[in-house]
């Protein structure tokens, strides 16, 4: 088992819609940053993965309303950090095919502020 992780950026705008007082109930953005831990048995053409294709799903995020992404619109889902986590995990896993283990998702939302998917272990 090899294992590579990858790291990007992306910049949106979101808005929570929490039933308390909060700054997060108003429109703001962030400069999120993710890193991706992904994994294969075996390399194709010498790799885990091409970056290209993490990047690239992660790009379709990037200077967007997050609240306006179907993930999230059509879904009901929080524009949480670990919904993104979670949702990036998702259509990360779909573009590499079976595989590649999609193993980690991180996405920072602030300098202070993080969330982290991690696949679940098999029994």
């Amino acid at each position: 088992m090899i294992s590579i992780s990858y790291a990007c950026h992306f910049d949106a705008a979101h808005q929570l819609d929490v039933p308390y007082e909060s700054p997060c109930n108003r429109r703001h953005g962030h400069r999120y940053t993710v890193r991706i831990v992904a994994s294969a048995e075996e390399l194709l053409y010498g790799m885990v993965v091409d970056f290209n294709l993490l990047k690239a799903v992660v790009d379709e995020f990037d200077h967007r309303d997050l609240n306006e992404l179907a993930d999230f619109k059509e879904t009901g889902l929080q524009t949480t950090a670990e919904n993104i986590c979670i949702v990036l995990a998702r259509k990360l896993q779909a573009v590499v095919g079976t595989r590649v283990s999609i193993d980690e998702v991180i996405v920072r939302e602030t300098p202070r502020s993080a969330a982290k998917w991690r696949k679940a272990s098999n029994p």
